[in-house]
């Protein structure tokens, strides 16, 4: 597994090397943060930087994975990925924005990758929240990494020829046996209080 990937030298229009990696607390306390998150914050300038900063500690600390995008000791970009879960041993995508002067050179890609090389044997389930007006942009990136929506909002990346297929065939049929007889037993239970 590779530790890091990389842009080389201007690629990026003149910028650094561009790092791929998995972000530890001790790491988030020495890296800077770039402006221009905007998604998953609610404020701007150092506000939003302590905001983003918090969220990215917050979800190492509960257990996620932080992959981050680094450019001269500054967060670029970032991905949080967190155990799914609807389904045991899944993954999901909980979060990834790249900073808007960085937009549209390759990062979000590189951030996927990383994400797919990482997790790849596993399913990977992600809701896209696009910015307005970029739904469908949105949904064409992650199709070309070989998502696919499974249901109006949720799209999952199934590994190919996982040993785990089989058992998630029999987990998921046990759930659903589960949530039919659930669902029945809710609906019997709100007729009979509703006479």
């Amino acid at each position: 597994m590779m530790e890091y990937l990389g842009l080389k030298k201007g690629e990026l229009g003149g910028r650094d090397l561009i790092t791929i990696k998995k972000l530890t607390v001790s790491d988030l306390e020495i890296l800077n943060i770039e402006d221009g998150f905007v998604r998953w914050v609610e404020s701007s300038g150092e506000k939003g930087k302590a905001e983003l900063r918090e969220l990215l500690r917050q979800r190492i600390m509960e257990g996620g994975e932080v992959l981050v995008a680094i450019e001269e000791n500054k967060i670029v970009g970032f991905a949080i990925i967190i155990d799914w879960r609807t389904l045991p041993n899944a993954k999901a995508l909980d979060a990834m924005e790249v900073a808007k002067p960085y937009r549209g050179k390759g990062i979000g890609s590189m951030l996927t990758q990383r994400m797919i090389e990482e997790w790849g044997d596993v399913l990977i389930a992600l809701t896209p929240s696009p910015e307005p007006g970029r739904e469908k942009d949105l949904d064409d990136f992650y199709k070309r990494f070989g998502f696919k929506y499974i249901t109006e909002d949720v799209m999952v990346l199934i590994p190919r020829g996982s040993d785990r297929l089989g058992k998630w065939i029999v987990i998921l049929e046990r759930l659903v046996n589960v949530y039919d007889s659930l669902l029945r037993e809710i609906k019997t239970r709100v007729k009979s209080e509703e006479k």
